[in-house]
Order: C-alpha cells, then sequence, then structure tokens
C-alpha cells in the first residue's frame, strides 16, 4: 500500500488553471484551511455522541474539500474512515473503543496540521511567483 501525499500540488495547479485566477486560487486555499479545524472538531463531536448521520455527514464534508483542495492525504484518510464506519444493515453502527477512537482523531489532528503547513508554503510560493 502506498502512502498518499500530504498534499497534491498538480490537484492544486489544475483548481487554478479552471478558476482562472490565483486570487481566486488563494482565496479557496485560505478558506479551507480556516475551516479545517472547525471540519476536524466536528467529527470529534459526532464521535463523542456516537452520532452516526452527524458523523457521516462531517466526514464526507472533509473528504471532498480536502480532495478539492489538494489534501490528498486528508482526504484519502477521511475515505477510509467513512467506510469504516459506514452502517450496513440491517447491523448497527459498530464504534471502535474509545482509545481507538482517540487514536484517530490524533492522527486526524496532526495530518491537518501537516496539512495547513503546506498550504500556507504552497501560497506563499504562489504569490511569490506573482
Amino acid at each position: 500500500m502506498t502512502t498518499a501525499p500530504v498534499l497534491d500540488t498538480d490537484a492544486l495547479g489544475r483548481l487554478g488553471e479552471q478558476l482562472g485566477d490565483t486570487d481566486m486560487l488563494c482565496g479557496f486555499i485560505r478558506r479551507y484551511e480556516a475551516m479545517l479545524d472547525q471540519r476536524v472538531a466536528r467529527l470529534q463531536r459526532a464521535l463523542t455522541a456516537r452520532d452516526h448521520e452527524d458523523w457521516m455527514d462531517a466526514v464526507l464534508s472533509l473528504k471532498t474539500s480536502s480532495a478539492m483542495a489538494g489534501a490528498e492525504a486528508l482526504s484519502r484518510l477521511a475515505a477510509d474512515l467513512q467506510e469504516a464506519f459506514a452502517s450496513r444493515p440491517p447491523t448497527p453502527v459498530r464504534w471502535p473503543a474509545m482509545d481507538r477512537l482517540s487514536e484517530i482523531m490524533e492522527c486526524l489532528r496532526r495530518l491537518a496540521v501537516e496539512t495547513a503547513r503546506q498550504l500556507r508554503i504552497f501560497l506563499h510560493q504562489v504569490l511569490s511567483a506573482t
């Protein structure tokens, strides 16, 4: 199994081309980064409450927004978590033990911090090039 890069700069380059404007790309990245902590916190609240519906909504939001922002590793982790916690009727959701949930969230937080750091570096490079 290969490990996804934290940041897919090619995806960000394609997004920049689609947007056609460096300012729009930078604005999108800044908004994603600003909301990243909130998305992770929402996942934590859903896990703590064992609210499956909120969990699935929150993990989908993290997965799709991360994919759009080039945050490949975070998007893949969110996809893995979505699959792991998906309810398969008629079986009820099986939540891992609380210590395992804590490990999952700590891994997610560390990856979110690294993703934000790499996005700031990318923004600096983009702005320096203009």
